[in-house]
């Protein structure tokens, strides 16, 4: 394996500061972290699943509509792999995800959750703002979906928690 240079760590952690915000903007509803993720043109793919490739603007409308129907979420972005490619201005980048989501059902105190792995291959390009993502592919490892109760005080924690700016966009925390 050839040495990583001076270069070659920077522009992995300018990428994995990427992978990391895509989680966040999702997770805190920070939709603000998500503006610098995508180059203009960029395409989501999703091989061997109903579901149509987009454009990345696209694609964060549906996110955003549909973190509207959940109380809380996590994505977990890991075992990342990089191969830098022209020059180090482009690089493919593969991440495995671990992905939970709670949603309310009709009956108190029960959430549905969805709970999930997938894999995301992406071409990341070095613009003048910076690294972006050019193109992402979406595969799906695994769901499973089922409900489970939730003590009063836990769920609690978890409404409270998920509607708190941890983050912000401002840069303070809570």
């Amino acid at each position: 394996m050839p040495r990583i240079t001076d270069q070659e760590l920077i522009a992995r952690a300018e990428i994995q500061d990427l992978l990391t915000r895509y989680g966040q903007a999702q997770d805190q509803d920070e939709w603000s972290l998500y503006d610098d993720i995508f180059t203009p043109d960029a395409a989501i793919h999703f091989p061997g699943m109903p579901m149509e490739s987009r454009s990345a603007a696209d694609f964060g409308r549906f996110l955003q509509e549909f973190n509207k129907t959940r109380i809380s979420g996590q994505h977990l972005i890991g075992n990342t792999l990089y191969r830098f490619e022209n020059d180090g201005r482009s690089a493919h980048v593969v991440s495995e995800v671990i992905y939970i989501t709670l949603h309310p059902t009709d009956t108190p105190g029960r959430l549905r959750r969805i709970r999930g792995n997938a894999l995301y291959s992406d071409q990341a390009v070095l613009t003048a703002d910076g690294w972006r993502i050019a193109r992402r592919d979406i595969a799906q490892k695994n769901v499973e979906i089922d409900e489970a109760d939730y003590d009063a005080v836990l769920l609690s924690a978890i409404e409270s928690a998920s509607v708190t700016r941890w983050f912000g966009s401002s840069g303070d925390e809570a």
